[in-house]
C-alpha cells in the first residue's frame, strides 16, 4: 500500500513535499500525472473549456492559499528609476525574503525578465533580458535557468511574469506576424484596437480567441517558451499579467467567446506542462463568467468594487490572492477585514532589495494571519464577525482582531501566530509600534513547554534576542518588542533553523466509484460499522471520528426510493444528509494501525444539481492527498477508499458565477469494512 500512496501524492502535484528531490525528478522527467479529478480525466479540453457543470482544473499543482506568491522586478524598462537586478542579485533577494518569512513555501514571479524589461517585446517570449546575465554565464538565458534551479534552496520556486494581451509591432519579430494573422483585435471599420503606450511603445490588444484558434498561442508563444526554459515546468506556475478578455467586432467574436478561449489556453498549459496559470485579476468579466477552479490565484483579488469575491461561497483553496482592496481605493474590504489577504512584496523590494523595508510588517500582519485563517473552515459571517472552525473568530473594530476563544492572535498591527508551515513548534510575533511586557497566551500545542528562546527576524537570518523566556503553566508569556520588530519563538534549546519533516497523519488510496448499489448497502458495505445520517450509528471500536462544521438534515424519515439508504433500525429507507453551505470535514482516525475500506455515500436526493468536491487531506499538515470532482449523483454514488491512520475528508460545495445551483455540500452515510481481497 505504501508504494501506491506515494504515487497518489505525486499525481496531486508538488504538495506532499514542495521541494522533495524525488518529486522534482518526476516533474523534470515528464512523467508527472496531472490530476485526480474525475471529469478532468474523462472530458475533452473543449468540453472542460465551456466552464459549466463539473468543468474544472482543481486540484491545482500548488495549494496557493498555503504559499506566499510575490514578485521581483528584474527590469522595469530603460525609463524606470528602479535599478535592474541580475540573477545573482535576484537570488540574494530570494534568500532575504526567505529569512524574513521563516521559510514559508513561496513562488516568485520575475517581472521584466524578457526583452528590454516590463511589458516590452510582447507577444514574443524569445528574448531574455540581458540585464539578468551573471558574469559566470555566456548568455542571459543560462543565468535565468540557473536562477530557477537555485530558488528551491530557499523554499522558493522561480517563475515568470508574462503577458498574453499586449502586442507590440516595433520591438519584436512576432508582433508583425500577429498583425498579418489578424491576432490583433480589429474594430468594426477594420482598424486595430490600441492598448496603451509603455516605454515609448504602443501596445495593441491581442484577441485570445484568435490567438487560440489560429494556434499562434501554442506554436509561437507557450510551446517555444517551455522549450527554451525547461526549468519553467519545475515551478508549476506561470503568471500572465493584465489578461484581458475582449470582443472582436470585425470577426464577430464576443467577450464570452474570448473568455472560453482563455480557458482553452489555461487548460492546454496545465495538461501539457503541468503548470497552473495565475493572473492579475478575474473580476468584471461578462455576466455569468469567472475563472474559479481554473485560475487558483489572483494578484489583485478584490480590485473591482462591482464584483467582489464572496468568501462564504468560494473557499481559499478554490481561489485566493493578494491585494484585496479595490482598484480605486486602499480602504479595507470585507475580504481584508475578516478573511485576509497575502502580501505581494514587489513595492518593498523595489525600495531597497537589501533591507526590503516594510516586508516584515507586510508578511506578519497580512500573509501570516491569512495563512492561518486559510487552515480553518469558514462557518458563518454576519457582517461583523467571521466565525471559523476551532473556536476562531475575526472581527474589525477599526482594526483586524483575530482570537481563539478569548485569546488574541492578532490585535491590529500586533500579532502572535503559529507558523503552521513549520513541522516543529514555531511562533511568529510582530509589532508595528512596539510594546513592553505585553502578555500573550501561547497555543494549546505549547502546554508542555516551560521555556522558549526568542530570535529577531532580519533579512540576514535569525539573531538571538533572549534565551529561556519563561512560559507559565497557563501558557502565558510576557513579551517586549521594539517598533517594527518581528521575532521567532521556539522551545528553549531547539535549533530555530531546523525543520524536521512532518510525519503524515495517515495514508489513503482511492478505490473507485460505485453507482449501481444506490441505497441498498446492507449486503455490500458496512460489515465493520456504519454511520447513517438521521439514524443510529454503529461505529467500530478502532475508530475515533468527529465532524467539523455541518449539521444533520433529513429529507424524509421513511421512503421507499431506492437511492435512499436502508435504515438499519427498520425495513424502510431514510433520505438524509449531513451538510454545510460551503464546506465541512469528516475526521476519521483509525487507531489500530491497520488498513480499512471506507465508502462515502453522497446523494443529491432532491435533485438540486449539486456539485461537490471531496478532498482527502492530511490532518497534520492539511496537504491534499486525493481529490474527487462529484457531479450527477441524484441516484447516489459511493466513493471508495482504503485508509490507514488518520485522514480528513473535506467536502466542498462548488459555487461559481458560471454555476450557481448547488445549495450545499454533504454526505448521507459512511461505511467501514475490512480490506477487500484483490485477485492478481
Amino acid at each position: 500500500m505504501q508504494k501506491k500512496i506515494e504515487i497518489s501524492c505525486f499525481r496531486i502535484g508538488k504538495i506532499s513535499n514542495l521541494f522533495n528531490k524525488i518529486i522534482l525528478r518526476v516533474v523534470l522527467s515528464g512523467s508527472f500525472m496531472l490530476s485526480l479529478g474525475l471529469s478532468y480525466k474523462t472530458l475533452s479540453q473543449g468540453q472542460v473549456a465551456k466552464g459549466g457543470y463539473g468543468d474544472m482544473l482543481y486540484p491545482y499543482v500548488h495549494e496557493y492559499d498555503q504559499m506566499l506568491a510575490y514578485k521581483i522586478g528584474v527590469d522595469y524598462c530603460p525609463k524606470s528609476q528602479v535599478a535592474y537586478l541580475n540573477a545573482t542579485q535576484v537570488l540574494d533577494v530570494i534568500r532575504r525574503v526567505d529569512n524574513l518569512t521563516l521559510g514559508i513555501p513561496k513562488i516568485v514571479y520575475l517581472v521584466g525578465w524578457q526583452s528590454r524589461g516590463l511589458d516590452t517585446g510582447y507577444p514574443s517570449f524569445a528574448e531574455v533580458n540581458g540585464h539578468i546575465k551573471r558574469q559566470e554565464d555566456s548568455t542571459a538565458l543560462e543565468s535565468l535557468r540557473w536562477l530557477m534551479r537555485e530558488g528551491p534552496k530557499y523554499h522558493t520556486l522561480v517563475s515568470l511574469h508574462v503577458n498574453f494581451s499586449d502586442c507590440y509591432l516595433d520591438d519584436n519579430p512576432l508582433g508583425p506576424q500577429y498583425k498579418d494573422r489578424d491576432i490583433i483585435v480589429r474594430n468594426v471599420d477594420g482598424t486595430y484596437r490600441e492598448g496603451y503606450i509603455w516605454c515609448d511603445h504602443l501596445a495593441y490588444r491581442a484577441s485570445n480567441f484568435r490567438n487560440w484558434y489560429q494556434e499562434t498561442f501554442k506554436k509561437n508563444q507557450i510551446d517555444p517558451l517551455f522549450a527554451m526554459i525547461p526549468e519553467l515546468k519545475l515551478s508549476g506556475s506561470l503568471h500572465p499579467d493584465a489578461w484581458y478578455d475582449t470582443d472582436d467586432p470585425y470577426y464577430g467574436i464576443s467577450e464570452e467567446q474570448d473568455c472560453e478561449a482563455m480557458r482553452e489556453m489555461t487548460i492546454y498549459t496545465r495538461r501539457k506542462y503541468n503548470v497552473d496559470l495565475t493572473t492579475e485579476f478575474d473580476r468584471r468579466r461578462p455576466k455569468g463568467v469567472d475563472f474559479v477552479l481554473f485560475h487558483p490565484m489572483l494578484w489583485h483579488y478584490g480590485w473591482d468594487e462591482q464584483t467582489p469575491p464572496d468568501p462564504m461561497k468560494i473557499p481559499s483553496y478554490f481561489q485566493t490572492g493578494g491585494d484585496a482592496e479595490t482598484w480605486s481605493s486602499e480602504s479595507p474590504t470585507i475580504q481584508t477585514k475578516f478573511f485576509g489577504e497575502s502580501c505581494t512584496l514587489e513595492g518593498e523590494i523595489n525600495l531597497d532589495p537589501i533591507k526590503i523595508p516594510g516586508a516584515l510588517k507586510a508578511f506578519a500582519t497580512h500573509t501570516l494571519p491569512w495563512y492561518f485563517l486559510n487552515r480553518q473552515l469558514r462557518n458563518t459571517f454576519d457582517g461583523n464577525t467571521a466565525v471559523y472552525s476551532g473556536g476562531i473568530t475575526a472581527s474589525y473594530p477599526g482594526k483586524t482582531v483575530i482570537r481563539i476563544g478569548n485569546d488574541l492572535l492578532q490585535d491590529g498591527n500586533d500579532v502572535l501566530i503559529p507558523a503552521l508551515w513549520r513541522s516543529s513548534p514555531v511562533i511568529m510575533a510582530y509589532s508595528s509600534d512596539g510594546y513592553t511586557k505585553r502578555s500573550w497566551k501561547l497555543p494549546e500545542e505549547w502546554k508542555a513547554v516551560s521555556k522558549a528562546d526568542v530570535y529577531d527576524i532580519i533579512p540576514g537570518g535569525l539573531k538571538l534576542k533572549q534565551k529561556n523566556l519563561k512560559i507559565s503553566s497557563e501558557r502565558m508569556v510576557s513579551l517586549s518588542l521594539n517598533a517594527d520588530e518581528g521575532v521567532s519563538i521556539v522551545p528553549a534549546g531547539n535549533d530555530p533553523n531546523k525543520d524536521v519533516v512532518m510525519p503524515t497523519s495517515g495514508e489513503i488510496e482511492f478505490r473507485g466509484v460505485d453507482e449501481s448499489t444506490k441505497g441498498s448497502w446492507q449486503k455490500k458495505y458496512g460489515a465493520e460499522g456504519n454511520i447513517i445520517i438521521g439514524s443510529k450509528q454503529n461505529i467500530p471500536a478502532y475508530l475515533q471520528g468527529k465532524y467539523i462544521n455541518g449539521a444533520d438534515n433529513v429529507w424524509l424519515l421513511k421512503t421507499r426510493d431506492i437511492q435512499a439508504l436502508q435504515n438499519p433500525s427498520g425495513t424502510d429507507r431514510i433520505a438524509a444528509h449531513r451538510s454545510a453551505g460551503m464546506h465541512e470535514i469528516i475526521d476519521l482516525n483509525f487507531t489500530d494501525n491497520k488498513e480499512h475500506d471506507v465508502a462515502l455515500y453522497c446523494l443529491d436526493w432532491d435533485r438540486q444539481g449539486r456539485w461537490l468536491v471531496v478532498d482527502a487531506i492530511d490532518a497534520n499538515s492539511r496537504k491534499l492527498l486525493d481529490s474527487r470532482n462529484l457531479t450527477d449523483f441524484a441516484g447516489g454514488k459511493y466513493l471508495k477508499y482504503r485508509v490507514k491512520g488518520r485522514v480528513q475528508f473535506r467536502l466542498t460545495n462548488v459555487w461559481t458565477e458560471r454555476y450557481t445551483l448547488s445549495p450545499d455540500a454533504g454526505f448521507s452515510g459512511i461505511f467501514f469494512d475490512l480490506p477487500e481481497k484483490i485477485d492478481n
